[in-house]
């Protein structure tokens, strides 16, 4: 029976450590694994010297339940008088939070085309006529259909698949007409120089402009917004400028959760430019900030497409890191 027990411990899924006197009697080889020990080194040692955590000792000591953040791994550990059992909760921890991670960039996502939606509604039930009301028909036809596909590319680890070769000025005139309220509300208005070519999702490009757009309009302090594009040798480049305080760590604000310092009095959740960036992976490209003279910049980038699309060159091109996305 003693052979049979020990070959069981042995192959167990789970770490076990049996200990006796403060002792280390027995650990099998996971639990060696998950302590990151040697076993010959920690038989016949101090309890302490084969956990390396205080925290791990209490708990084998006083017996119970317990999740332990210890070298880099969650461990769920279990103990009774004399054993203390131990399972890698990591990668379980890891996933949940990818999917709230994920939950939170969805809601953030649709957030904004369900509110321009909604402003739309609510100027065709204020009683728009004619040509007015059919454009706002058009626009929130085209919406919805966006949000379709937002939905069928899901989940959001999956890159976008409708990539194709589209002109920069097509996304213009919806993009204006759907922040129209907001342009007016703040007296507002956008220059366009993108007279370049690229090859991406433009449903993806277009939330990621209309989220660069809605940060710009949020927390820039000038009337005029500019919307620009070149390239260099790297590709293609798209950058919003505004006016207003130049900022210091752009890296930080691409992390979700993360907003400005001047951010206090604005509504938002943080998670707009994480969202940018993860939507620009998608096409093979990234997303930056940089600090201008009197202003700010945040801009996306584009790999050249060598599949026969001609682009306009442009020598202004910002000095852009397409690695690090500064």
């Amino acid at each position: 029976m003693e052979t049979l027990l020990h070959s069981a411990w042995e192959a167990a899924r789970e770490g076990v450590l049996v200990h006796a006197e403060g002792r280390v009697v027995y650990l099998n080889p996971v639990a060696a694994e998950l302590l990151e020990v040697e076993r010959d080194k920690v038989v016949g040692r101090s309890l302490l010297l084969a956990l390396r955590d205080h925290k791990l000792e209490a708990v084998a000591r006083r017996g119970g339940e317990a999740t332990v953040e210890t070298r880099s791994r969650t461990l769920w550990v279990r103990a009774i008088p004399g054993v203390l059992l131990l399972w890698d909760r990591t990668e379980e921890k890891n996933r949940l939070e990818a999917l709230e991670e994920s939950s939170r960039v969805l809601a953030h996502e649709f957030r904004t085309p369900v509110a321009g939606m909604l402003s739309l509604l609510e100027a065709l039930q204020s009683g728009l006529q004619g040509a007015q009301a059919q454009e706002a028909l058009q626009l929130l036809y085209q919406e919805t259909l966006r949000l379709r596909r937002l939905v069928e590319d899901l989940p959001l680890h999956r890159r976008p698949s409708q990539n194709r070769t589209f002109a920069l000025e097509e996304l213009q005139n919806r993009l204006e007409r759907f922040l129209a309220p907001q342009l007016a509300q703040k007296s507002a208005w956008i220059q366009w120089q993108i007279p370049h070519t690229v090859w991406a999702n433009p449903d993806a490009v277009y939330q990621a402009l209309l989220n660069l757009l809605d940060n710009a309009l949020k927390y820039g302090t000038g009337p005029e917004i500019v919307v620009l594009s070149g390239q260099n040798k790297e590709g293609v480049w798209l950058e919003v400028r505004n006016q207003g305080q130049p900022l210091e760590d752009f890296e930080r604000l691409f992390k979700a959760g993360q907003r400005g310092m001047h951010a206090a009095n604005v509504r938002g959740t943080g998670l707009g430019l994480a969202l940018v960036r993860r939507l620009a992976a998608g096409w093979g490209g990234t997303a930056y900030g940089r600090a201008l003279e009197n202003g700010n910049a945040f801009g996306l980038t584009f790999p050249l497409y060598t599949g026969g699309a001609t682009q306009p060159s442009d020598s202004s091109s910002p000095r852009v890191n397409y690695r690090n996305g500064e």
